[in-house]
C-alpha cells in the first residue's frame, strides 16, 4: 500500500517563507500613501486639461494657480481681471488643498517654474514657459512628478 502523497512539513515551511518574503516586498507598491500620490498627480494633470477646456467653453481666461503654503494645493479659477494670478476678484472653479480630506497623505514638495498657468479664450497658454510640479507622501519616501509643457499640456513622466 502506498502512502498518500502531499507536502512534507519542511516543504510547507519553505512555501510559507517564500510567500512571506514576496508579500513583504510587494506591500511597498500597494501602500495607500503611494496610491494617493499617484491619484493626486493624475488628478492635477486632468485639472490642467480642464482649465483649458473651461477657458474655451466659457470664452474667458481660466487658469491654474499652484499653492505652495502648508501642504500645498491648487486652484482652478476664472481670471476675470486678467492679471494672470488668482486673487479675490477671481472666481474659483475648484480648490484642492493637499494635507487634508481625500489628499491627507499628499504634499506638494516642489514647484519649478511659474506658479500660475492661464489659458486665453482660445485655450492657448498666456506667457507660460512650462513648469514641473512634484507631489510626495507625508513621510517623504515617494514622489511623483507632473510636467506641464509651454503649450499647457500636462504629462506624468
Amino acid at each position: 500500500m502506498r502512502k498518500p502523497q502531499g507536502l512534507s512539513l519542511i516543504e510547507l515551511l519553505i512555501v510559507i517563507a517564500v510567500l512571506g518574503i514576496l508579500l513583504a516586498l510587494g506591500t511597498g507598491y500597494l501602500r495607500s500613501d503611494r496610491l494617493a500620490v499617484n491619484q493626486a498627480a493624475q488628478s492635477l494633470a486632468a485639472q490642467v486639461t480642464r482649465a483649458r477646456l473651461e477657458a474655451i467653453r466659457r470664452n474667458e481666461f481660466v487658469g491654474v494657480q499652484f499653492l505652495t503654503g502648508g501642504a500645498g494645493g491648487y486652484v482652478v479659477f476664472a481670471d476675470q481681471n486678467r492679471n494672470r494670478t488668482y486673487d479675490g476678484a477671481d472666481t474659483a472653479i475648484q480648490t484642492v488643498n493637499f494635507g487634508q480630506g481625500d489628499w491627507a497623505q499628499v504634499r506638494l514638495t516642489a514647484l519649478t517654474g511659474p506658479a500660475a498657468l492661464v489659458f486665453d479664450p482660445r485655450g492657448i497658454p498666456q506667457d507660460f514657459a512650462g513648469t514641473a510640479v512634484t507631489l510626495g507622501d507625508r513621510a517623504g519616501t515617494y514622489t511623483k512628478g507632473v510636467s506641464i509643457s509651454p503649450q499647457g499640456r500636462a504629462s506624468l513622466p
